[in-house]
């Protein structure tokens, strides 16, 4: 086979693991019919499915403008969050 033909463009890199960590690892791919890299692959794309969709969910909260605190009669603080416009402009 071609060497050429097999390399990618796609960016690569490198994980090292602890020796029990790898040997589990292995036993979870195996039971997938997977290698260790594409199981890994399936848990990088999963971990930032969720972080977009995490990111998506704050955006669309009202941004915490200020923190107005003031003291009460009998002294203690209280802290009132002022929440800005969701509106677009």
């Amino acid at each position: 086979m071609n060497p050429k033909a097999m390399t990618t463009k796609r960016p690569r890199t490198t994980i090292s693991f602890d020796d029990d960590e790898y040997e589990e690892l292995k036993e979870w791919a195996d039971s997938e019919y997977r290698t260790i890299p594409q199981l890994v692959l399936v848990f990088v794309k999963k971990a930032l499915e969720e972080r977009r969709e995490r990111k998506a969910q704050d955006s669309q909260a009202a941004p915490v403008v200020s923190t107005r605190t003031k003291t009460t009669a009998a002294g203690k603080t209280k802290a009132k969050q002022i929440r800005g416009s969701t509106r677009s402009s």
